[in-house]
C-alpha cells in the first residue's frame, strides 16, 4: 500500500515549515498540530470556558482517507483541557480548529490558561475510509438474535454490563 499524501494550505502570513503538522518521532502515531490564533496573539482561557483554537490550515485528504483530530496526552495532563475528538471528513475544506474546554484542578479554579502561538495542542491521525452496509431489522428480530447469541448485554442500561 502506498503512503497517502495529504495537502495542507496554511493561513496567509504563516511560515508553513513552522506550522505544518509534525511527528515528534518517526514512530509517533500522530502528527502534532499547533495553535494559530487569528491575530497571532496568545489566547487566555477562563476556567470552564469552551474554545475553538484555530490550527491555521486547511487540508485535502487523498481519496479513501480522512483525519482524526485528537488531544495530545499533555493537552489534559499539563493544560487541563478536555478536548473533543474530531472527525475531519475527506471533503471538508474549511480551516481546522481544536475544540476544548478548560477545566482546571479545583486548587486552581481562579487561574487562567495561556495558549501561545505555535504551541502544540493536538494531533492528527490519518485513517483509511471504511464502508459499511446498513440493514434495518425489527426489534423482534433483534431480540431473537440476542437470545440466539445468549447475549443480554445492555439489559442494565447504557453504561452497564449488567453486573
Amino acid at each position: 500500500m502506498s503512503i497517502p499524501i495529504y495537502r495542507f494550505a496554511m493561513q496567509e502570513g504563516l511560515n508553513s515549515e513552522e506550522f505544518l503538522p509534525k511527528r515528534a518521532t518517526n514512530k509517533s502515531s500522530g502528527w502534532d498540530v499547533f495553535a494559530v490564533p487569528e491575530d497571532k496573539k496568545s489566547i487566555f482561557l477562563r476556567p470552564g470556558q469552551y474554545v475553538k483554537i484555530p490550527l491555521g490550515f486547511r487540508v485535502i485528504a487523498p481519496d479513501g482517507w480522512w483525519l482524526e483530530l485528537k488531544p495530545r496526552s499533555s493537552t489534559f495532563a499539563k493544560k487541563n483541557l478536555n478536548a473533543l475528538y474530531g472527525t475531519i471528513d475527506s471533503d471538508y475544506r474549511g480551516y481546522m480548529a481544536f475544540v476544548c474546554q478548560y477545566i482546571p484542578d479545583v486548587r486552581n479554579l481562579g487561574t487562567s490558561l495561556e495558549i501561545k502561538l505555535g504551541e502544540a495542542i493536538g494531533q492528527i491521525i490519518p485513517v483509511m475510509l471504511q464502508d459499511m452496509e446498513i440493514r434495518s431489522i425489527s426489534n423482534k428480530e433483534f431480540d431473537k438474535f440476542c437470545k440466539y447469541e445468549n447475549n443480554d448485554r445492555g439489559a442494565g442500561g447504557f453504561g452497564s454490563t449488567s453486573k
